[in-house]
Parts: C-alpha cells; sequence; structure tokens
C-alpha cells in the first residue's frame, strides 16, 4: 500500500511538472505575443527618395511623389499627408500649380520593408522564442529541486528521477544561454529600428478636384547616411623598371532608413574639413612687455552629426563593377553611380581603379635597436581624378602589410609599405668621447661616431636612403663638425642629413659618420644623442 501511494505520488509529481512547464511557455508566448510589434497597416512608409546627394557625415535627399488629398475631415480635398524619416531636417516643400498654406507634423511609428529590418524581426523572434524555453527549463530545475516535493517520493526514488532529469534539463539550460547571448551580439550589431518619424500634413489654398492627385516635390536633410573612401594599395617590386602600384579607391556607403531605396539616382560627394569659417586675425601688439594673445578655439562639427554610424552583418555589397560618373568641375569632386538604388544597410563599390608607374624606395633611419629598412613610393598625382581622404589597405604582392590613413598632400601621394625583410642595416658605435680643449681649458668637446652596414638579400641591387638628424644648435659658441665617409648631404629645412647608400644585389654596403660638438666651458651644455 505504501509503495502504491508512493508510485501514485510520483506520478502526480511527474503531472504537476509537466503542466507547470505549458503553462511557463503559455505564459511567455503570450508576453511575447503582447510585445510583438504592431500590424505594418497602422505604420507610416517612408517614400524612396528620387535622388540623393550623399557626403561623409549625411545626405540632401529629394522625393517626388503623386498624392491623393484626404477625402474627409475639416480640411478635405485640401491636405496632403506623407512621412518623413527620424531626424529629417531642413524640409523644402513645394506643390507646382499650387500654394501651401501651412505644413504641420506629428511623430508616427514607421513601416521598415528593407532586408536588414526583416533580419533584425527575425532575430528577436528567435530570441523571444529561445528566452520562453530558457524560463520553463529553469522552472522545471527549480521544481526538482524544491525541498517541499521531498515528501511525495522516497528518497531513493527522488534521487534517481533527479540524476536522470537535472543533468539534461542543465545542459540545455547552458546551451539556450549561449545561444541567446549570441543572438543578443548579432542584434547589437545590426542598426537600431527606424522607430518614430515625422508625419507631414500639407495643407493646400485650393482643393483639387475628387479623384485626382497632385505632384509633391520635397528634399530634407538626413544624416543617418554617408560614406567613406576606402582604398586598397598593393605594391609589385619586381614590375617594371621600378614597380608598380595597383590602386582601387572604393566607396563604403551606408543609410539605414528602415527601407530599400528604389530607383534612387545615388551621388557621392566629397565634403571639406574643419571648421566652416577661419579664425579672425589675430592683434599684432608691439610692446616691452609682451601680453599672451588668446588661442582661437576651433569650431567643430556636432559629435552627433559627425560621428560615423557603425554597423555590421546584413547588408548585401554592391557589385564590385558598378559604373560612376566623376565630376572634379565644382568644388567638390562627386561621383554618381549609375545603378540607381541603394539597399539598407552597408555597401561597398569601386570607384575607380588604376596602376601606378612608381619606383619602390628604401628608407632607413637607425638607430641602435632599430633596424629595419622602410619600403615606400611616391607618386605625382596628376589629371582630374580626385583622389580625398580615406582609410587605406596596404600590401606587397598581395601580402598584407598593415592598414591607416590615406592623405594625399600638394599633389602627391606618399605610401609606406612596411619594413622590408630582405634588407636591413646594422649600427656599430665606433666611438664616444668627451674632452676639454686650450691651456686654461676654454672649451669642451663631445664626438660621437658610428658605422652603419645596410645588407640587401634581394637579387638585385636597391638603393637606400639613409637618414640621420643632424644636431639644430641654440647657443652661441656652439659648433658642429662631421667626419663622414661618404660625405654626407644636408636638407637645413628638415635638419637631416641623409645618404643614397648603393647595395648590391646579395651584397652589403657601409657608412661611416661622425659628430663632433664643442661649447665653450662656461655654458652648461650636456648634449645628448638620439
Amino acid at each position: 500500500m505504501k509503495e502504491s501511494s508512493l508510485a501514485f505520488r510520483g506520478h502526480l509529481f511527474r503531472a504537476g511538472l509537466a503542466l507547470l512547464v505549458l503553462i511557463v511557455c503559455f505564459s511567455v508566448a503570450g508576453v511575447a505575443g503582447a510585445a510583438a510589434p504592431a500590424p505594418a497597416d497602422d505604420r507610416a512608409a517612408v517614400a524612396s527618395p528620387a535622388t540623393a546627394l550623399i557626403s561623409p557625415v549625411g545626405g540632401r535627399l529629394s522625393v517626388e511623389e503623386r498624392l491623393a488629398p484626404l477625402a474627409t475631415g475639416p480640411e478635405a480635398g485640401r491636405s496632403l499627408v506623407f512621412a518623413l524619416p527620424p531626424d529629417a531636417a531642413n524640409l523644402q516643400l513645394a506643390v507646382p500649380g499650387q500654394t501651401i498654406v501651412r505644413w504641420s507634423t506629428t511623430p508616427v511609428p514607421l513601416a521598415e520593408s528593407a532586408g536588414l529590418a526583416r533580419a533584425r524581426e527575425e532575430l528577436v523572434t528567435e530570441r523571444m522564442r529561445l528566452n520562453a524555453r530558457l524560463i520553463a527549463v529553469k522552472a522545471a530545475i527549480a521544481l526538482w529541486q524544491s525541498p517541499e516535493n521531498a515528501a511525495a517520493q522516497d528518497a531513493a526514488r527522488r534521487a534517481s528521477l533527479i540524476a536522470e532529469s537535472v543533468p539534461g534539463l542543465a545542459e540545455e539550460q547552458e546551451m539556450l544561454e549561449t545561444r541567446i547571448r549570441m543572438l543578443g551580439q548579432r542584434i547589437e550589431r545590426l542598426p537600431a529600428a527606424a522607430g518614430l518619424g515625422e508625419l507631414i500634413h500639407v495643407t493646400l489654398q485650393k482643393p483639387v478636384p475628387a479623384g485626382e492627385k497632385v505632384l509633391v516635390r520635397y528634399s530634407y536633410t538626413w544624416r543617418h547616411c554617408g560614406w567613406n573612401a576606402v582604398y586598397d594599395f598593393n605594391a609589385r617590386p619586381e614590375e617594371g623598371s621600378g614597380g608598380v602600384i595597383d590602386v582601387r579607391l572604393m566607396a563604403d556607403v551606408w543609410q539605414y532608413s528602415g527601407i530599400d531605396w528604389k530607383g534612387t539616382r545615388v551621388t557621392l560627394a566629397t565634403r571639406g574639413s574643419g571648421p566652416r569659417e577661419p579664425a579672425p586675425l589675430p592683434e599684432w601688439v608691439v610692446d616691452s612687455q609682451p601680453r599672451p594673445q588668446p588661442r582661437p578655439v576651433p569650431l567643430t562639427l556636432n559629435a552627433a552629426r559627425s560621428a560615423k554610424v557603425v554597423a555590421e552583418g546584413a547588408a548585401d555589397a554592391a557589385p564590385a563593377n558598378a559604373g560612376v560618373a566623376a565630376d572634379s568641375s565644382s568644388v567638390y569632386a562627386s561621383w554618381t553611380l549609375a545603378e540607381p538604388g541603394l539597399p539598407e544597410g552597408r555597401s561597398r563599390l569601386v570607384i575607380t581603379a588604376d596602376a601606378w608607374q612608381a619606383p619602390l624606395q628604401w628608407l632607413a633611419r637607425p638607430t641602435r635597436g632599430d633596424g629595419r629598412v622602410w619600403l615606400l613610393a611616391k607618386y605625382a598625382l596628376t589629371g582630374d581624378t580626385a583622389w580625398p581622404e580615406g582609410m587605406a589597405e596596404y600590401s606587397v604582392d598581395g601580402q598584407g602589410v598593415g592598414a591607416g590613413m590615406f592623405r594625399p598632400r600638394g599633389g602627391e601621394a606618399t605610401l609606406y609599405f612596411g619594413a622590408d625583410p630582405r634588407v636591413n642595416v646594422r649600427t656599430f658605435d665606433d666611438s664616444r668621447t668627451k674632452g676639454e680643449r686650450g691651456f686654461i681649458k676654454t672649451s669642451k668637446t663631445w664626438t660621437w661616431a658610428w658605422t652603419y652596414t645596410v645588407s640587401n638579400e634581394h637579387a638585385r641591387p636597391v638603393t637606400v636612403k639613409l637618414e640621420r638628424p643632424a644636431p639644430i644648435i641654440v647657443d652661441e659658441g656652439v659648433t658642429v663638425t662631421y667626419k663622414d665617409e661618404p660625405p654626407a648631404q644636408k636638407n637645413d629645412q628638415e635638419h637631416m642629413l641623409f645618404w643614397n647608400v648603393e647595395v648590391p644585389g646579395h651584397g652589403k654596403a657601409s657608412v661611416k659618420h661622425s659628430v663632433t660638438i664643442s661649447s665653450p666651458e662656461k655654458l652648461q651644455l650636456i648634449p645628448d644623442v638620439p
């Protein structure tokens, strides 16, 4: 009788457990259903722009729509309605053939139709489903471990049931938590939903005949779109007479409107950097007691407008061979995409590709602990092609060597391709002395001497430009003398000494460099060598 009672209690315990799991699942599912987004019919739709002029920090979007006036209300036949995305500004509005009496705005939730929005919705729905299952699993584990249920079964039977059920539930809990965490990371990488936009109510002076639509043209500035120049430089040292550099200028374009722009004529434009206006001219006061002049405060853009929108993942890249039409005749260079439209998210396309005939150069700036020899190239930027600043990837024969900003200056591009592993320079300290001159010690001297030996493991010879700083003398009576083999060349503007060292293939070449500094004994000079 006792065993039957215990068996009945065990069945009752398991039935209660199953009922609890079902209740939890249905409750969470009901909460998830209640939190589901409102039907699309209750939301306003933003129209795709006819044209979009996009700069690195935003754009101006122009729209043309044929709208039917509202048929009901106090302004029936004279009221038009359309939607703008969040943060739209500087609205310019025209209705050809009509006079606009006024327009007003009200917030409205926006419908999203782009692939990125669908991906976001699917991820959120899947996370809600997994959270519901996780709550049920945790409830089941808690019910098994609850001390209130200890009397429902004998200790041995209960221990056996716990050993059979709890480990599997704990394993499922860990798996669910991992999947939920990964889904959360994917959702965080996606841009936020469009959220609330603005519903524009336009009142016309004259009513529109029933059944007819009117053409509405409007434009606005919007900061949730932009583009950046992205470069790819690949050096081919063995090509041509001195090397060739393959160049690709690409555009990394983004827009996060919640819709895919369909049929939009997209133009990318460069933008001026720095403040909008110059600082005022400073005063020039000549006085025996000079007064400190306040430094001008630079004008900066609003951080929210200048910040780059960062998002990863769900957008498809535009075809690499997407055509563009370049225009460098205006103040800012621009490129108009041949293929209309722009999907929501990030897209990348090639603006131009070229092969620069730029011989590679080798540069050494040796110190005691650094014997690297750097690869670089200089190229004169001629013609009408615009090369805006942008991030660049650098490689040699397809092998990546790093990334950095590309900033052409003065019509010339200087490209660094890292250190050449087959060319290096060793520094030997030949002398480091200090002495005094004159019968009564009228001056002090310091002398340093080095030998720089450049090694070349390439089969062909290379020319290495070896640079060293020249001392900058400030105090009167201090002199500098050099003893070099071969003699150094000087760049007085940059306070630099340099040698163009011819190094044979699979060979070595050396430079001897000696510096002596003299100063009056009374001058407390303690020179150091970088």
